[in-house]
């Protein structure tokens, strides 16, 4: 297969009217080095390729801008603008997360769905509730959501983003002996109606194991201090999430095999 470039301009990128900015500015990166190296000037290049249909549409596949009926009081469905509304700059902004909003039970959804061949799930809180004596009240079982994704693409997306953690921006998120695959997130935050360059949301997402994973997890620190990149606060977290979480899920596992 041949190897497709794209060129991240060392640092500094035009759209519509507003000068786009790298963190760490990169020249040539391959679209795999696009995602490990969390690339905004990439991002937005393979964006401009697809086009803000395309974009639009595999937002909506993620069920972005949507409730996912969790049946949580005051859920928001989060904002996701419709092409018609969208500005010069919107190309350049929401595939980097502006312009647009989702709630961690979204991402949570969003990176399950990749860990799960590309099938989206319906996602619940509670699995049953009993009465005192015993009968079942109320129970909670798997649905099925809809196709985000074929599996062979499911596929080559989770090698991608175990990537991210093994070499790219999240390697403080790997885990010993268990491949796991992310993305780190680093959000300004809107302040007096506009991006502030002093706050932050750093988030991470991602699953473990890479494939046939058992946990998926979602990281958000608002206004961390004073580092507030995703994979340096956030990746962390999820390193230690996951492996307590392996941990306890072999203990149940052991404990139900000894029957």
């Amino acid at each position: 297969m041949r190897r497709r470039f794209f060129f991240c301009e060392n640092g500094r990128y035009l759209v519509g009217n507003h000068i786009l900015k790298d963190a760490h500015p990169k020249g040539r990166l391959t679209f795999r080095q696009v995602i490990e190296e969390s690339s905004n000037i990439g991002t937005v290049k393979i964006a401009q390729r697809l086009g803000p249909d395309k974009i639009y549409e595999y937002a909506r596949r993620f069920h972005f801008g949507q409730k996912t009926n969790i049946g949580m009081t005051g859920e928001v469905g989060g904002i996701l603008k419709p092409t018609s509304r969208w500005s010069k700059t919107t190309i350049g902004a929401v595939p980097i997360g502006q312009e647009v909003t989702v709630t961690p039970v979204q991402l949570a959804v969003a990176i399950a769905a990749i860990a799960n061949d590309g099938i989206i799930m319906k996602p619940y809180f509670v699995k049953y509730v009993k009465a005192p004596n015993g009968m079942v009240l109320e129970e909670n079982k798997p649905q099925v959501v809809g196709r985000v994704m074929r599996p062979e693409i499911a596929k080559r997306v989770r090698s991608i983003l175990q990537g991210v953690i093994d070499e790219g921006t999240a390697q403080l998120a790997k885990i010993k002996d268990v491949p796991a695959a992310g993305k780190t997130g680093t959000a300004q935050k809107v302040v007096d109606g506009v991006y502030s360059h002093s706050k932050f949301v750093a988030s991470f997402i991602g699953f473990a194991p890479t494939e046939d994973a058992k946990i998926a997890v979602v990281v958000s620190v608002d206004e961390p201090h004073p580092a507030y990149y995703g994979g340096v606060v956030s990746g962390p977290v999820f390193k230690e999430v996951v492996e307590d979480s392996l941990k306890y899920l072999a203990s149940r596992k052991g404990q139900r095999n000894a029957f």
